[in-house]
Parts: C-alpha cells; structure tokens; sequence
C-alpha cells in the first residue's frame, strides 16, 4: 500500500505467486491436469524448426481449405474475446502447417498450456496451446475480476497447474465456439477436458499422427503472445 508521501499517481501493482486457493482439493487438481517435466525457460518458436508445408499434399488437404478452416477457427475464437474484452478483436489467424505429433512434442517442449479436448464420437482429440506470456496474462486478468480487485493482479512467471483453475473456463468457451462454427451444435456438456504444461505422452495420439496446426497472435495491449489450433489433418480432411 502507498504512504501518504508517495506519488499518488503511481499505480499499485500487487505480485503474488500462483497458488491453488484455500482447501482446493489436490485430487481436483491431478484429475484436470497431467503432470509432467517441464524446463523453466521461456516458451519459444523457431522459424527453422519448421518443416516444408509441401506435406500438406501428401496428406490430400488443399491449401485454400486450410485456410477457409483457419479464419473459421478465429471467427471462433474471437466470437468468445469479444464477450469477455472490451478491445477491438486483435486475434489474428497467422498461418498453418502439419506436424506430426512427434515432431509438435520437439518443437513445442517448453512450458506452456495444452488443452486436450477428446471427442470420442467423432475418433478424434482436439490441442489448444497458449503460450506461458500470454496464458499468464489471461489468468491475472480472470483472477482479478474473480476477486473483485480493481488493480491489477500480476502473477509469478511459474506456471503450475493452479493457472488452470483461472483460465479453464476461457479454453473451454474456445473449444466450445469452435464445435459450434464447425457443426453450428454445442459440445457436449460432458467433454473429456485434460491439461498439461506440455505436449506429453497421450493414449490417444500416436506419435506418427499428422496434426495441422494453426497459428494465431494476441496483440492488444494487455494481451500480447501467441496460441495455436491443432488438429488431426485426417478429421480437417473430412470436413466440407
């Protein structure tokens, strides 16, 4: 708090570590998230480490589909931005390109989260990735407006599994909008929802499973980094 002698124009900036709140269940935590090791170093993308995107022809998806599905899917996403954020939409769909799940594991190894979202009706698992910058920033900005705080909440670089409990519900509305502009119906109310601090070990996607992945940016003011769509190329196949 400031003295009577400080700048009064000087804003207050409250920093607390990320912790689970009061009696919050340890079994909830494990039971939404996936433990695994993560290094504590910056998530980061090299353009190198792409690969060439003329695997989008072995895999039978015509580029111009791709990128219909791309501005779909930030329809989407910004369908819930605009319902949450008072800023003009500043999610942009930057590009595609398929990985296989192996090959995502290497890339994307670093913190950040993954959202796993299973739809077992369909054969297929949905990724959510938001980097650790901008995740972070959604959390201090949820946990604010959960606790009433008119200032801002600035949260601990260290992401652990507790950051889910803020911006859970925000990644669900996401996967939600987009089942919506996908089949114009709602998911179902019992989703198969897992999240993880990376891209581990998943019963469901073998290693040689190609993803197409797109990219989107955040760049408003409070809200700046990068998150990512990835879906099996065989299911975006199938789509009309």
């Amino acid at each position: 708090m400031q003295d009577n002698d400080s700048n009064q124009d000087e804003k207050v900036v409250n920093e607390e570590p990320f912790q689970m709140e009061e009696g919050l269940s340890l079994n909830v935590l494990n039971n939404m998230m996936e433990e695994t090791l993560i290094r504590d170093s910056q998530n980061s993308f090299s353009p190198q480490d792409e690969p060439s995107n003329t695997a989008f022809k072995i895999a039978g998806i015509q580029e111009e589909k791709i990128k219909t599905f791309g501005h779909k899917f930030i329809t989407a996403m910004n369908k819930v931005r605009a319902s949450l954020f008072s800023e003009a939409k500043t999610l942009k769909f930057m590009n595609s390109e398929l990985l296989q799940y192996e090959d995502y594991q290497k890339i994307f190894d670093q913190p950040s989260c993954f959202s796993y979202l299973s739809l077992p009706e369909l054969g297929t698992v949905w990724i959510l990735q938001i980097d650790s910058e901008l995740a972070l920033s959604l959390a201090s900005i949820f946990r604010a407006r959960r606790i009433e705080d008119q200032t801002q909440v600035k949260l601990s670089n260290h992401l652990d599994g507790a950051l889910f409990f803020e911006i859970g519900p925000y990644i669900q509305r996401i996967f939600d909008s987009i089942y919506m502009q996908i089949f114009n119906s709602s998911l179902s109310p019992k989703i198969q929802l897992r999240h993880m601090l990376s891209p581990a070990f998943h019963r469901e996607i073998k290693k040689e499973k190609n993803l197409l992945v797109f990219h989107f940016v955040e760049e408003s003011q409070n809200l700046k980094g990068k998150m990512r769509l990835a879906l099996p190329a065989d299911f975006i196949s199938r789509l009309h």
